[in-house]
């Protein structure tokens, strides 16, 4: 390898202590944004239609709804929230640590807000079946977490378009 190459692979921060970071950050930005988009839907779709489904058929619907979604919607909105709130001891070099306190802000608030709103709010509509009330205290714990998971998204946006690392060595 030259010394060209060196001092390049050095300036851009890749080698064996930050290769991995780039690659993290692009697959943290991507499943940050899937989480966002998830949770726009369901506030402006699948929330708002819970009030739209038959009262003596809510039970069943809200249970085939809790099937459905495991693989598309809370696998990977925990991993965005854990992931998110570490990306302070994971960020790229090049990050600065307050765009990364705003991810690791934006997956603590979405992390608490799910576990400590959504899920009894859920939990609620499991036991006495559809109520206003519960829908509507639902759609605010998911617009919180939506708003958080928004400003997550662009940061991580904002960090990777900044990131001056390469996701691949440059060739020798």
């Amino acid at each position: 390898m030259s010394t060209t190459t060196i001092r390049t692979r050095i300036i851009r921060g890749v080698g064996a202590r930050t290769g991995w970071h780039r690659p993290h950050l692009v697959a943290l930005t991507a499943l940050t944004a899937y989480s966002t988009g998830v949770g726009w839907q369901a506030q402006l779709v699948s929330y708002p239609l819970f009030g739209a489904v038959p009262a003596e058929d809510f039970l069943a619907y809200h249970a085939q709804y809790n099937q459905a979604i495991p693989l598309v919607v809370i696998v990977p909105g925990f991993a965005t929230f854990l992931a998110c709130a570490a990306f302070p001891w994971t960020r790229p070099p090049d990050v600065p640590r307050r765009l990364a306190a705003v991810v690791a802000a934006s997956g603590l608030v979405s992390l608490v807000s799910t576990v400590a709103w959504a899920i009894p709010m859920h939990d609620r509509l499991d036991r006495i079946g559809q109520s206003a009330a519960t829908i509507d205290s639902l759609l605010d714990a998911n617009l919180v977490r939506s708003l958080a998971l928004t400003a997550g998204a662009v940061a991580l946006a904002v960090a990777t378009t900044r990131s001056r690392s390469t996701v691949s060595a440059s060739p020798a």
